[in-house]
């Protein structure tokens, strides 16, 4: 399916969870920050740029891509190291012992963000110990939820337009098209270690629970309407949340949610038709930092309050 031109013209190709980003960050990734880096890499690759393009382009990179300004964190990074050991362990038959060796071996390799008065740096310590526990615990719970799967396999994209919307919405399930995994770390707290244990939630009605149920409501939508569950894990157990144990993912429930994205889907849409260039769209948006999407590195920040003229 094309991108509408209304949308295109302002590089916004696909909507994704409403609950993941404030819909002023959206536009600022989407229709100015991805790209001028689309730019600033063919610059910095080409065989014509002159050294001093390259330099700005990369100065472009540095700023504002995602793997050169440290806007990752270590349980982002710690997620990807899990999910990635679970793929080769449950999809690759790899040996569970090579796989916790890897898989610690690249997350040690991570540097630590210098921005945030080192949390991200204690994150980083008090998940190192945890890391071939959560693994453990991630592959048990995800043989648990995809123990009747026809067929076993990883991350798919799922695009499709939800009710009323003319642009597609973008999901991107960990497993059999149906299943996100959530890990869970140790968190900062006043203890006489400095932080405790990551707990797995009773429920999906909190508000970061929610977030998750969001995003699995469009796949679910995109996808057939077929059953979908999340998979949280800690460094001690998991807990698996699908539609017999869960009135969020049900489907009346994922309904609504998926109706309510819909409707703020729709809204964006006709903001992108109001804009007559891309400057105009910001115009129509005021962002909300104390949205957890605005936690990012300095360099970002000064580049939306520069769009924002603040």
């Amino acid at each position: 399916m094309s991108t509408p031109m209304f949308a295109s013209r302002h590089n916004y190709f696909h909507h994704s969870n409403t609950r993941s980003k404030d819909r002023a960050k959206v536009f600022l990734d989407k229709c100015h920050i991805r790209p001028l880096l689309r730019k600033a890499w063919d610059i910095y690759r080409s065989d014509w740029a002159t050294e001093h393009d390259r330099e700005d382009a990369f100065t472009t990179i540095q700023r504002l891509d995602q793997s050169h300004n440290g806007s990752s964190s270590a349980k982002m990074f710690g997620g990807i190291v899990v999910q990635e050991a679970c793929d080769r362990i449950l999809l690759q038959n790899k040996d569970p012992s090579e796989v916790y060796d890897t898989a610690l071996e690249k997350y040690m390799g991570y540097v630590a963000r210098d921005w945030d008065h080192g949390r991200d740096a204690d994150d980083w310590s008090n998940c190192q110990n945890k890391l071939t526990d959560v693994i453990r615990t991630s592959v048990a719970g995800l043989r648990e939820a995809m123990a009747t799967a026809p067929k076993v396999y990883g991350e798919v994209d799922l695009k499709g337009c939800l009710p009323d919307n003319k642009v597609e919405h973008f999901n991107k399930p960990d497993y059999v098209g149906v299943g996100d995994l959530k890990t869970k770390w140790p968190k900062r707290a006043n203890t006489k270690k400095g932080w405790s244990e990551a707990s797995l939630p009773k429920n999906l009605g909190g508000p970061f629970e929610m977030n998750n149920v969001y995003q699995v409501a469009g796949g679910w939508h995109i996808n057939g309407r077929k059953p979908v569950w999340l998979l949280y894990a800690n460094g001690n157990d998991f807990v698996v949340f699908n539609e017999s144990n869960s009135e969020q993912l049900q489907p009346e429930f994922l309904e609504k949610v998926v109706a309510d994205q819909a409707v703020h889907h729709k809204v964006t849409e006709k903001m992108l038709m109001l804009a007559d260039e891309t400057p105009d769209l910001f115009e129509l948006v005021s962002p909300n930092w104390d949205h957890i999407s605005w936690n990012e590195p300095p360099s970002v920040i000064e580049e939306a309050k520069r769009i924002w003229k603040l």
